[in-house]
């Protein structure tokens, strides 16, 4: 069994677990559930090795875990998938997965036999590899996470420890993921999934543990609770859901246009003749498998990708270039969207709206004004974290999440871009999101929305186009239902 007793940890002022106690028996999926900063993943990465606990213990069949010790946990059999990928980002994906459990005793480095053993795992989860001999930083975040799954995999492990691990998975990677969490149940193993999907929880997990504000607050068997129950014991009562969109197009004048863009990626084409028109006050949604030009497309239109044909324009402002007025939320909000060591005042001024607006004469920022800005802003948007001059690689990864919208929308773009707006995020926050972005809408923004979240595209968008190897394939209203979609996301129909 694996246990902690009246678990504990602080981090500054922050007290992110108090008094935890918590047991996941062999053959069960046990969920463990809860708003964003709640203390899930601390109690994994005390369970991991990656954390210390400041009072109580962990154990597993009755022996104490070593704490602070990543390698005693893999030999005592826990393996973890974190949702922030820990991969070496300037090696390949082979040479990560080496240093998993595919090599056993064997002393010598055979690249080729442990592709052969990756791609062979990677067959039964329905998982895409990269090409042979790409490099982590060229992987999209869906493939870091592929690759972290089958590495925790390689160990063969007694428990395996899942932290979000679903959010940017395919429906047909998804079913074939948690088959694979029934087999391991099946064979007496331990599963421990994090995650916000309440539906999903309850559709795999035997028992379900709820944190709140870093104490256990409920533990339920799946099968004697709903999802109603879970979000009041996690959050309380949520607002109703908005009615679905309405499906036609704004005749507003267009604000932005993508025009017959057309991109390559070593060697292969990644962008096929892309184009779409924006309205001011419209919301659109890109469905598609990841891998299928979503990063490319974003890359494209941030300017930091140069397409072989076609363009990305703004009303009125020309070919989009640094001062255009767009925001963009990345995929990958560690890498991509924020800088980990600096505090959440400067990322927030990472934003050339935001710097000129705290800019005096001269070009120095008023210092003041900012950190005072974003202690509005972590109110405002209910970011958990010690404050302004916290650093960013200490909020949770849905924090961190909150953060790169936030500033987004703290620059009052004419146009959003958003990879994944919603990953990491819990119902709450998940919820107070859209209810932004159609405020956003409504007073005359324009937003497109890349996601492989196909539930949350239904729910906002009035457009919605389908990606698939690098082409864009409109879907009309009477066309969106789930086997339509799949198949135009999978590249079996166009």
């Amino acid at each position: 069994m694996l246990a902690a007793k009246a678990i504990s940890k602080r981090f500054g002022r922050n007290l992110a677990l108090d008094g935890v106690d918590f047991c996941a028996r062999p053959g069960e999926i046990h969920a463990l559930v809860g708003e964003n900063g709640a203390g899930k993943s601390t109690l994994i990465n005390i369970f991991a090795g990656r954390l210390r606990p400041d009072d109580g213990h962990a154990t597993l069949d009755g022996a104490a875990l070593r704490a602070g010790s990543p390698h005693a946990a893999l030999r005592a059999g826990i393996a973890a998938v974190y949702q922030s990928p820990m991969l070496f980002e300037r090696m390949t994906w082979e040479e990560n997965l080496a240093l998993g459990g595919f090599l056993g005793e064997a002393d010598q480095l055979h690249l080729d036999e442990v592709a052969a053993r990756a791609r062979a795992l990677a067959a039964e989860l329905s998982f895409d590899l990269p090409p042979p001999g790409t490099r982590v930083e060229d992987c999209s975040v869906t493939e870091r996470v592929r690759l972290e799954i089958i590495r925790a995999l390689s160990f063969d492990p007694r428990v395996l420890i899942l932290d979000e691990p679903t959010g940017v998975l395919a429906p047909g990677e998804l079913a074939a993921f948690l088959e694979l969490l029934r087999r391991l149940r099946a064979d007496g193993r331990i599963v421990v999934i994090v995650t916000h999907k309440l539906a999903e929880a309850l559709a795999v997990a035997d028992r379900i543990t709820v944190l709140r504000h870093g104490r256990r607050v409920a533990e339920r068997p799946a099968a004697e609770t709903g999802e109603a129950e879970l979000a009041q014991m996690m959050i309380g009562e949520l607002a109703p859901a908005p009615p679905r969109p309405l499906y036609f197009r704004h005749t507003n004048e267009p604000v932005l246009m993508v025009e017959h863009l057309t991109a390559v990626r070593d060697g292969r084409r990644v962008l096929d003749d892309v184009s779409l028109t924006l309205g001011a006050g419209d919301i659109a949604g890109i469905v598609g498998v990841d891998g299928n030009g979503q990063t490319e497309l974003v890359e494209v239109m941030a300017g930091v990708r140069a397409p072989i044909a076609g363009r990305t324009r703004l009303a009125d402002r020309g070919d989009n270039g640094p001062d255009a007025q767009m925001a963009i939320v990345p995929q990958n909000r560690d890498l991509d969207g924020l800088i980990l060591e600096m505090t959440l005042w400067e990322n927030l001024m990472l934003a050339p709206a935001l710097r000129r607006r705290f800019s005096r004469s001269g070009g120095w920022l008023a210092r003041a004004r900012a950190v005072e800005f974003c202690a509005q802003t972590l109110s405002r948007f209910r970011i958990d974290a010690a404050g302004p001059f916290a650093p960013a690689g200490a909020l949770s990864g849905g924090n961190r999440q909150r953060l790169a919208v936030a500033r987004a929308l703290a620059t009052a773009p004419k146009v959003l871009i958003a990879h994944d707006i919603c990953r990491g995020l819990d119902l709450r926050a998940t919820s107070e999101v859209h209810r932004m972005l159609r405020e956003y809408a409504a007073a005359g923004g324009a937003v497109l929305l890349i996601s492989g979240d196909l539930d949350e595209l239904l729910i906002l968008c009035a457009q919605l186009w389908v990606i698939s190897r690098g082409r864009l394939t409109e879907v009309p209203p009477e066309n969106r239902n789930a086997a339509r979609l799949g198949l135009l996301m999978s590249g079996a129909v166009r």
